[in-house]
């Protein structure tokens, strides 16, 4: 499981376990592509180091990213012949509360599709306050404090 820290990696990447036991090492976080030219992360599907109406791509047969025409503007990729923003609900995709998704990269395939959450409600709920004297603590659970 990556961990971030900051001021630990560069831009875009987290700290990953290494083979030996207490090592860790800098890389891409999930969804970005390493360009070794620039020597950073980019994000997939999006102009990173590519010239304008070009968006980086890693093809599934290659370990080196391209830059390849991106019919769409930058933010945007294209579904089915159209073309809509990514990181947004609905778009190409079903409504949240039909099972529906967020149109975005899939960190594992570096494609835009259709990304369904655990609980179709959980992009609309937010936390309640919880009760004077405790605290939500890392987990999301209100803790009583102790003085």
């Amino acid at each position: 499981m990556p961990l971030f820290v900051p001021g630990r990696c560069a831009e875009n990447e987290l700290l990953y376990p290494a083979e030996a036991n207490d090592e860790w090492i800098c890389d891409c976080g999930p969804g970005f592509i390493y360009h070794s030219e620039k020597d950073t992360c980019f994000a997939a599907l999006r102009q990173g180091p590519c010239n304008i109406g070009q968006h980086l791509i890693l093809k599934s047969s290659q370990s080196v990213p391209e830059c390849a025409q991106n019919p769409c503007q930058d933010g945007f990729a294209r579904y089915e012949d159209k073309c809509y923003e990514l990181g947004t609900p609905n778009g190409p995709c079903l409504p949240i509360l039909q099972g529906g998704g967020i149109f975005d990269v899939n960190v594992s395939t570096l494609r835009a599709e259709c990304l369904k959450g655990t609980d179709p409600l959980s992009l609309f709920s937010l936390p309640s306050r919880c009760t004077p004297g405790s605290r939500r603590d890392r987990n999301g659970n209100c803790r009583v404090i102790y003085d």
